[in-house]
């Protein structure tokens, strides 16, 4: 069973129109990124306030994290 298929046509690749500004969705992205590094470098404080046998204290605020160390 032999069969062929022949294009209609030369081939037009399919063009994308979109009109609205992406430009938003990179700032959230980066927003998050920064958020992220803050509270490894407050969750590696909390650790190392642990090991000295202290007891830490996380919060998140407006102004960003606070990590406090208390002694026991």
């Amino acid at each position: 069973m032999d069969t062929a298929l022949a294009p209609a046509g030369p081939y037009l690749s399919p063009s994308l129109a979109f009109s609205e500004e992406t430009a938003e969705a990179e700032e959230i992205v980066w927003w998050i990124v920064v958020v992220g590094i803050a509270y490894a470098i407050a969750l590696a404080y909390a650790a190392y306030c642990r090991h000295k046998g202290g007891s830490p204290d996380i919060q998140f605020g407006w102004t960003g994290f606070k990590v406090v160390c208390r002694s026991n």
